[in-house]
């Protein structure tokens, strides 16, 4: 049996850097939630591990392949994994956490041989982004991205996404963070998604890491510019970049919007999921 999954990708409608710990991690404060863009992930039974993939190509030591090791190790079950790509890489949408987290609901849809408990440790060894995309949903996200408190939103909200063709140096971005750092309203930014006042969430969404990387890609400035230009309620940065996304009231004000990203390298509508 061949199981399918969706990875799903994630957006930060907040993200605050706190502090950097003695792990060499930075503490974070941010609010994620997974959307409808995804990749296709096929779980089949096997002895060993293998992982094959279409739309991209990627290491072969990628984030499948870690998960499945790290589940193979707990429970003796490989697996042969088939992936079709379509979130794209160097974005800030959690490409690779997704398929990870994909791979181990897949897994355990197969075979039932880990708690809860070891799936989440699995899951953070892979990726920090890997247990909120393990969940799913909209979840503040704490410690290195972790920690999770999940809560419901009050309406569906609307996406569009526009990636330029150039990513972010996650390494270099991290060293331009201004001291002190600007802090995060993430609770009333929580208050404002679950009771789905979007006119009162747009002041709120904020991702500290945006200026140092306009500064590296100063194309995310001119989309963020445009998807505001064209009636996005707010728009920001996603995770370390370097995909933007504009939030909107309805779709059809999400495909309106759309045109106006056409030169991005990557450009798409979705919503919340």
């Amino acid at each position: 049996m061949i199981i399918e999954e969706l990875a799903l990708a994630k957006l930060n409608l907040t993200l605050g850097v706190l502090y950097k710990r003695e792990d060499g991690y930075h503490a974070l404060d941010t609010v994620m939630q997974t959307v409808s863009l995804f990749d296709r992930v096929f779980v089949e039974k096997s002895r060993t591990v293998e992982v094959h993939v279409t739309g991209m190509t990627l290491p072969q030591n990628n984030t499948m392949y870690k998960a499945a090791m790290l589940y193979k190790e707990a429970t003796g079950c490989g697996a042969k994994i088939r992936c079709e790509k379509r979130i794209p890489a160097e974005a800030g949408m959690g490409g690779g956490s997704a398929d990870a987290a994909a791979v181990l609901r897949g897994l355990q849809r197969q075979h039932r041989m880990a708690d809860d408990r070891t799936l989440r440790e699995i899951a953070l060894k892979v990726g920090a982004d890997v247990p909120l995309c393990l969940h799913g949903g909209t979840c503040r996200c704490e410690g290195v991205g972790e920690i999770l408190t999940p809560f419901a939103l009050g309406k569906r909200l609307w996406f569009v996404i526009a990636k330029p063709k150039q990513g972010v140096s996650t390494r270099e971005l991290f060293s331009r963070l201004p001291l002190p750092r600007p802090r995060v309203q993430t609770l009333a930014a929580v208050t404002a998604l679950a009771k789905g006042d979007l006119q009162a969430l747009a002041p709120l969404m904020s991702n500290v890491l945006e200026p140092a990387a306009i500064e590296l890609v100063p194309e995310i400035g001119r989309f963020k510019q445009a998807l505001l230009d064209a009636g996005a309620i707010a728009a920001q940065m996603t995770g370390s970049g370097s995909a933007v996304f504009g939030l909107f009231e309805t779709e059809e004000a999400a495909k309106a919007a759309l045109p106006a990203v056409s030169d991005a390298a990557f450009s798409t509508v979705c919503y919340s999921l």
